[in-house]
C-alpha cells in the first residue's frame, strides 16, 4: 500500500488522476483531491481554500477543452513546505492563453475562475506545454507543524 503524503511536506506520493473533459466528471475527481489532501492531514482550512481552487480549474479544463472526449489532467505533489497542483487539457490554439477577466462588470457570470484561484495560492503560471496542452500550475506553501 502507497505511503500518504504527510503534513510535514517531505516529498511524497502524489496525486494523479485524469478524466473526459465533461461537467459531471469534476465533482468525483475533486472528491478525490480532498481525500488525498486529509490524508495528508493537511489543515482543514487549506483543504477547503485548495477544494475551491480545484473546482474552478478543473471547471476552466472542462470548458476550455475542444470537445467533451478530450482529457483533463490533474497532478498534485506535496513537495517540502508546498503543495503544487497542475491541471491541464489540450488546446487547439496553442497562441490562445486564459483572458483576464473583466472586472468592471460584477455580473459577469464566466471568466473569473484563475482569479478566484489566485486568491487562494501563493502563486499561478499559465502556459502550453509542447504537446499542445494548456497547464495550470498553481503552489500554496504549508503551514509548518508546531
Amino acid at each position: 500500500m502507497p505511503s500518504h503524503p504527510q503534513r510535514s511536506g517531505q516529498p511524497t506520493e502524489s496525486f494523479t488522476t485524469s478524466f473526459d473533459a465533461h461537467v459531471d466528471a469534476v465533482p468525483g475527481s475533486r472528491h478525490d483531491f480532498v481525500e488525498w489532501m486529509r490524508d495528508a492531514e493537511l489543515d482543514p482550512e487549506m483543504v477547503d481554500d485548495l477544494e475551491v481552487v480545484y473546482s474552478e480549474l478543473a471547471a476552466n479544463a472542462v470548458a476550455a477543452s475542444p470537445g467533451p472526449a478530450d482529457e483533463v489532467r490533474v497532478e498534485a505533489e506535496i513537495e517540502p513546505g508546498m503543495l503544487v497542483l497542475e491541471v491541464s487539457n489540450r488546446t487547439d490554439d496553442p497562441r490562445r492563453l486564459p483572458r483576464t477577466p473583466d472586472l468592471d462588470d460584477p455580473l459577469r457570470s464566466n471568466g473569473r475562475g484563475l482569479l478566484i484561484a489566485r486568491a487562494f495560492v501563493d502563486s499561478i503560471e499559465v502556459e502550453v506545454t509542447a504537446a499542445g496542452r494548456l497547464l495550470v500550475r498553481c503552489c500554496r506553501r504549508l503551514a509548518p507543524l508546531h
